[in-house]
């Protein structure tokens, strides 16, 4: 029988893996699994393989919940960061991309162990040589400020303006 010491450092035979979903109403959901070399089909939804580098929340109570992950630029990565950028800047301050960030465990492919639901970040996107980073937070509504959409059918003296 194993001792402790190898039960708690010994890898489970299960595989696990990270899925990445951006949506927003401008763009076509973007899903991405990571560090895998096929598709995978999950929920019905078809996952582009990529390398990605996650870096979780830390949740600790204080702070807003802020992650980042790295994916290399090649192909998935260059048409991540083109797609993001295609969203008109007034789209994204009025509603902002949502990224759904998900562990899973190929012995229950129906649900995953634990999910995050952020936003990317005001700094967002940034690009080096070989990689992509996107920075993504919990954004707060009640602290931005999105002004009213006036319409000149309510304030009719914007019409000669």
């Amino acid at each position: 029988m194993p001792d402790n010491a190898t039960i708690w450092t010994t890898k489970a035979p299960v595989l696990e893996f990270d899925t990445i979903e951006f949506s927003h109403s401008s763009i076509d959901t973007i899903r991405i699994v990571a560090n895998q070399y096929d598709q995978k089909v999950l929920l019905g939804n078809e996952y582009q393989p990529c390398y990605v580098e996650v870096q979780y929340p830390k949740i600790d109570g204080e702070s807003q919940p802020e992650a980042s992950f790295s994916m290399a630029r090649p192909i998935v990565g260059d048409l991540v960061q083109r797609t993001i950028r295609s969203i008109p800047p007034f789209m994204r301050i009025k509603e902002p991309v949502k990224v759904v960030m998900s562990h899973w465990s190929d012995s229950d492919l129906t649900t995953p162990m634990f999910s995050y639901e952020l936003n990317l970040s005001n700094e967002g996107v940034s690009m080096s040589v070989d990689s992509v980073t996107f920075k993504v937070e919990k954004i707060n509504n009640m602290t931005r400020g999105v002004a009213k959409i006036y319409r000149i059918d309510e304030w009719s003296g914007l019409e000669g303006a």
